[in-house]
């Protein structure tokens, strides 16, 4: 039996108490062994601790955050739990679940050279290794291309490089396939699979892609981790993976999702929202444009948009709801039957945008504030919007009102983001991304709760069985362009 390359030994943690954050114990006993060569996936519902568990391999939890944590972390016959992070540069590497909170650099280049450089590489060397990791991930004529302008998917490829670039013994992804086309996410499990890279995929979703590539599973909970002992190719391996609380669906199920979440759909041949000969192009990266001849939402249909990272999906939601002006072109929405050329104020008002990112757009310091903020601009009164507010509270599961959203998960943001819009009520929602982060059945509920007959609803999102399952339409962009256009009898 071979030794494992990293021990995991009865692993305690709680975090320290924070107003109006519960603070029993994360983890209460943690046992793992991950063996040279492994790709294996940590599987673990929001909250659960993956993200927490991954920072404390890496040396910043409970370093910077605080908190008690016993047990012990064995990487080659040595405990690391007293390394400093930057000790275990060259031990474990890992992609952030929000890429925002690991970029730093103006550059893509000197992003995936930073690590080279302070490892004190000959110059020579730096240059050949950012070349190859940049080319590894498809970002080979984004060198010069500050790391603020590429998409969130670019940006997950943009630190995937600087890992490839170091090499660690141990690659770690937080989340980082949830928001990758289907194309990058085989090339780096083909990478991982190929040149024999122990690696840590935490997720909160199963994906059949994983299938090819996994060689073992443990699912994360508050009581530990469980050493999954099926395989993908084994009798019933979906149903007993549901049966441990993720998740999967069969046919008969996918229909009767289906039917709960897009019950009281309409019909409608007037379109809320058209776009017509849409041109947007921006000046300094690289010439990208945006071209959309035609395209109509409708109420009561729920329209998903795919494509690979960088073609434009997130680009044509802010033009829609007027964050970015188009040079020509025209989006006309529909004002008590009539349509109107929509200014850049019009769009603001009647087009949501959860944003892919949801630090973008959450400021204030509780969730009480973050929910009540948009109303009060409605000028509604104290009454209802406390009743409100406790409403969204219960509907989208988050913590106390005098929760500080700084100290919530990736994915209970992702849900505060939507029980603001969820208050808003405004005629035409887009959901960007706002899948990553959260279990499926979580989603799920999100769209039940955000769908409306009346009004019209986008989805973003490189999850095509899910687009499939949920969307009355369903188009493919490439290039700033719409290439393809299904509708639902082609879907379903």
């Amino acid at each position: 039996m071979p030794k494992p390359i990293l021990k995991i030994e009865s692993l305690k943690f709680r975090y320290p108490e924070y107003p109006g954050l519960r603070t029993e114990e994360l983890f209460r006993n943690i046992n793992m062994n991950i063996y040279e060569g492994e790709i294996v996936l940590i599987l673990g519902r929001p909250e659960s601790g993956k993200t927490t568990l991954s920072r404390i391999l890496l040396g910043l939890v409970p370093r910077f955050t605080g908190g008690e944590l016993k047990g012990d972390i064995i990487l080659n016959d040595r405990s690391i739990l007293s390394c400093k992070p930057f000790n275990l540069l060259e031990d474990i590497g890992i992609v952030f679940q929000n890429p925002e909170e690991q970029l730093f650099s103006t550059r893509c280049d000197t992003e995936v050279s930073f690590a080279l450089e302070s490892l004190g590489l000959p110059r020579t060397q730096i240059y050949q290794r950012v070349e190859e990791s940049l080319n590894q991930v498809g970002l080979s004529a984004y060198t010069t291309r500050s790391p603020d302008s590429l998409s969130g998917g670019e940006k997950r490829k943009l630190l995937l490089a600087c890992l490839i670039s170091v090499d660690p013994l141990i690659w770690m992804l937080d989340e980082t396939l949830e928001e990758l086309d289907t194309q990058s996410k085989v090339r780096i499990l083909n990478f991982f699979k190929n040149e024999k890279k122990t690696a840590l995929i935490f997720a909160a979703k199963w994906h059949n892609l994983y299938s090819k590539y996994i060689s073992r599973i443990y699912l994360l909970s508050g009581s530990g981790a469980e050493d999954f002992k099926e395989t993908p190719d084994s009798p019933g391996f979906l149903s007993k993976l549901s049966e441990k609380g993720f998740f999967l669906s069969d046919y008969r199920q996918d229909v009767e999702t289906r039917r709960k979440i897009t019950r009281g759909r309409v019909d409608s041949p007037i379109p809320i929202l058209h776009v017509k000969n849409l041109c947007f192009h921006y000046p300094d990266q690289g010439g990208f444009s945006i071209n959309i001849d035609e395209l109509n939402i409708y109420p009561g249909k729920i329209l998903s948009i795919i494509g690979e990272n960088g073609s434009g999906k997130s680009t044509l939601a802010k033009l829609l709801c007027g964050l970015l002006l188009p040079q020509s072109g025209e989006i006309k929405i529909n004002r008590e039957r009539k349509f109107v050329t929509a200014s850049q104020m019009d769009l603001n008002s009647y087009t949501g945008y959860m944003f892919q990112n949801p630090d973008y757009q959450i400021f204030l310091p509780n969730v009480r504030e973050e929910l009540a903020y948009g109303l009060k601009m409605q000028n509604q009164k104290y009454e209802a919007i406390n009743t409100k507010v406790i409403e969204a509270i219960s509907v989208f599961n988050l913590p106390a009102p005098d929760s500080p959203p700084t100290l919530m998960s990736y994915g209970a943001r992702k849900r505060l983001q939507a029980a603001v819009y969820y208050l808003l009520d405004r005629p035409l929602l887009i959901i960007d991304e706002g899948d990553s982060g959260l279990s499926a059945d979580e989603f799920e509920h999100m769209v039940e709760q955000l769908f409306s007959p009346e009004k019209g609803l986008i989805i973003i999102t490189h999850d095509i069985e899910m687009a499939r399952l949920y969307s009355d339409q369903l188009i493919c962009m490439k290039d700033g362009r719409i290439r393809e256009a299904l509708d639902r009898e082609t879907l379903w």
